[in-house]
């Protein structure tokens, strides 16, 4: 009895000593959490204040003059005699719409479009184009509960637009890059802040077209996946305009998405630190200063 006893004496202070030792570990373990989620809190309190203020260095060292087109290519033959200015002005819509169809009729000047399955004039080519994405959105939801709506979003532009006019808007990006930047500040300004011509506010159908493409680019696996196997440059663009749609959505409370844009305009920020050349980057770290005080 009595070694029964002793036994159990025995196994009731191990378990004590162990479970003491448990909560001991566990309270260190907890405190040393703790200490590195207010280590990793101060890191990016600090990278982010370095952030704003090189950006501020930025703005404030740019200025109004960026490095004309390289090659032959003079602004005047894509845009006609409005030609894009490189400085921050306000919009006129006149203008832009002049812009837009001057570049419409620069592309209906060469020979790509007139290759099998695309001949027809630029712009009508582009409404087609816009249309077609628009009737056929891609997957921002629910893009990783299957193989299958993965690979659909992964392949989603060849599937709805075809091998063809996949060919013709990859040739167009590669013999035109020298005017692809001042061109899609154009056409971005076209679609929405002139309402593609039509005049009055954006219209709501064609934002939410827009705002879907967005999402993708912005924060779907397929749509990172494809801008990653397009060059740097043209992949900082379409990051930004994205993020001004995503902008233009919450205004008009249409981020049915829920996206958050704050990590996205470090990311460009960044993004287009590291690019040269750019014609209008005191514009993009303007409206991306501007971004940053909106949603901070």
């Amino acid at each position: 009895m009595e070694k029964t006893v002793k036994i159990l004496v025995i196994a009731f202070a191990v378990v004590g000593l162990g479970l003491l030792g448990y909560y001991w570990i566990n309270q260190w373990h907890n405190r040393e959490l703790a200490l590195a989620r207010e280590q990793e809190r101060q890191i990016h309190q600090q990278r982010i204040a370095q952030m704003e203020a090189e950006l501020q260095k930025l703005i404030e060292e740019v200025g109004p003059h960026s490095p004309a087109l390289s090659g032959d290519t003079d602004m005047a033959d894509v845009f006609g005699s409005q030609k894009p200015m490189t400085a921050i002005q306000a919009t006129d819509c006149k203008k832009v719409t002049s812009q837009a169809v001057a570049f419409f009729q620069y592309l209906d000047s060469k020979a790509y479009l007139l290759s099998p399955g695309a001949n027809a004039r630029a712009e009508v080519v582009f409404e087609d184009l816009f249309k077609q994405l628009t009737a056929h959105p891609p997957t921002n939801v629910g893009e990783m509960d299957n193989l299958y709506t993965l690979i659909r979003n992964v392949t989603h532009f060849y599937r709805v637009l075809g091998k063809d006019r996949i060919d013709l808007v990859k040739e167009i990006l590669q013999n035109e890059s020298a005017v692809v930047e001042p061109a899609m500040a154009v056409m971005f300004t076209w679609m929405t802040t002139c309402n593609a011509g039509d005049g009055g506010p954006l219209d709501s159908t064609r934002l939410k077209s827009m705002y879907q493409y967005a999402c993708f680019f912005l924060n779907t696996l397929g749509g990172r996946g494809y801008l990653l196997r397009r060059d740097s440059k043209t992949r900082m663009m379409i990051n930004y305009y994205s993020l001004l749609l995503v902008d233009m959505a919450n205004d008009a409370k249409l981020n049915v998405f829920g996206i958050d844009v704050r990590p996205h305009i470090d990311y460009v920020f960044y993004d287009i630190n590291n690019q040269k050349g750019l014609m209008y980057r005191q514009r993009y770290l303007t409206n991306l200063a501007a971004l940053k005080n909106k949603y901070q």
